[in-house]
């Protein structure tokens, strides 16, 4: 059963999907972005940010692999186009998401290569006991019961398998914020996720890219208001407002760095 913060976050989500639809956005991630340098639009650093996700895991071409959390599907049909894979499993727990990325990969002959589910990556029951090589997370993590998710994760993971993630959380400095709230757990902090992982996983690599997402992260609180002016629909705008209020105390935290952006690479263990 569905706690509430996973109810409110999925029903925020399907509202996101209904907007990208109803403006027949192109590109429709669900990202801060990475910047590399001058010259990159909003979704060309939402795009690289995924890219540095998928060249993280080292994907080959017989890999399966389980991504979660994974928005409209952008970012999967990205990965087809530009990786070679055997096949992918969709795991996202807004319902309009799911429906729209199952439509597209029929339509772009994708399936059953490529197949979404509706259900959260705490529970990945489609999959197999060790019957994945590689889970990607981009920007997701911090809506999971993390604890529940290393364990699942590790569950479907081959031996060796990696779990890679672009992943938020608050700095040691402030953790006694994580007490405050069911949300506020769930985002953690680096030296509290590390050790709900550590029993599944050990660390290859944490690297911080506060400097490369931050204003992607600020651009979001603008591209929010921006969609509030053009919006008439009380449902998008209070949709819209609580993701630029989030995103601008997201934007805060990295610059004073109480918050923080990571690369995150995990090998299972054994």
């Amino acid at each position: 059963m569905e706690d509430k913060l996973t109810t409110f976050v999925a029903e925020q989500y399907n509202a996101f999907q209904s907007m990208m639809e109803r403006r027949d956005k192109e590109r429709k991630y669900l990202n801060y972005g990475f910047k590399e340098g001058r010259g990159q639009t909003y979704e060309d650093r939402q795009e690289r940010l995924c890219r540095e996700v998928f060249d993280g895991a080292r994907i080959k071409k017989e890999d399966v692999l389980a991504d979660v959390g994974f928005g409209s599907g952008e970012q999967d049909f990205y990965l087809a186009r530009n990786y070679e894979f055997g096949t992918l499993h969709g795991f996202n727990i807004a319902s309009k998401q799911v429906e729209f990325a199952n439509h597209r990969a029929a339509k772009e002959g994708l399936a059953p290569k490529m197949v979404f589910h509706h259900f959260p990556a705490e529970r990945m029951e489609p999959l197999k006991d060790r019957s994945v090589d590689k889970v990607l997370s981009v920007e997701c993590a911090f809506y999971f019961d993390r604890p529940v998710f290393y364990k699942e994760a590790h569950r479907v993971l081959k031996p060796g398998g990696l779990l890679v993630l672009a992943d938020i959380s608050f700095s040691g400095a402030i953790s006694f914020i994580t007490r405050w709230t069911q949300d506020m757990r769930r985002v953690g902090t680096l030296p509290g996720n590390r050790r709900s992982w550590a029993p599944y996983f050990d660390t290859e690599r944490v690297t911080s890219i506060n400097a490369q997402t931050r204003s992607g992260v600020q651009n979001t609180v603008f591209q929010c208001l921006k969609y509030m002016r053009i919006s008439h629909s009380w449902v998008e705008n209070r949709t819209l407002l609580s993701m630029a209020f989030y995103s601008q105390i997201t934007a805060l935290g990295l610059l004073t760095r109480l918050i923080r952006y990571d690369l995150i690479v995990l090998k299972r263990k054994s």
